[in-house]
């Protein structure tokens, strides 16, 4: 997967250079987990579907199209393959998590799990994403909640 298949405009002016290149970076490296064949992990891990992969880097481009130039919102996901065939983003600080797993079944689910610490308590909340849309919101809170 080339970053040009997903993302197919120039990228905006109000993204900074870093942002641009931060942004091209991770769309390239999720596409890089294509090329994951079976038993990647020598424990039977599952190849990842280039659809998987597509719809990761769509949403993650839509958060970092939608939030650029916001304050705080730089932060990009560490992003990992399961042995399952899905692709894992996961968002970490002290006050707040969101992960969210990006499932290869037909329905291509983007399941997700915020948590929000605070006083040494974890409230947590999970369901699935319905749109792009809705994965912008939880990068939002994200980093509205991180510090």
């Amino acid at each position: 997967m080339q970053a040009i298949d997903v993302i197919n405009e120039s990228l905006q002016p109000s993204l900074s250079q870093q942002a641009g290149d931060d942004i091209v970076y991770h769309i390239m490296k999720i596409g890089q987990l294509s090329k994951l064949s079976a038993n990647w992990d020598s424990y039977g891990g599952q190849a990842i579907a280039f659809a998987v992969c597509e719809k990761a880097a769509k949403y993650l481009y839509a958060a970092y199209k939608e939030l650029a130039g916001e304050s705080g919102s730089d932060a990009m996901p560490f992003i990992a393959p399961a042995n399952d065939g899905s692709i894992v983003f996961e968002w970490n600080s002290d006050k707040a998590e969101l992960i969210v797993v990006f499932r290869p079944n037909a329905q291509l689910e983007v399941e997700y799990l915020t948590v929000e610490k605070n006083d040494g308590r974890e409230n947590e909340k999970e369901g699935l994403f319905n749109s792009a849309a809705a994965f912008v919101q939880a990068v939002k809170w994200f980093t509205a909640h991180k510090s």
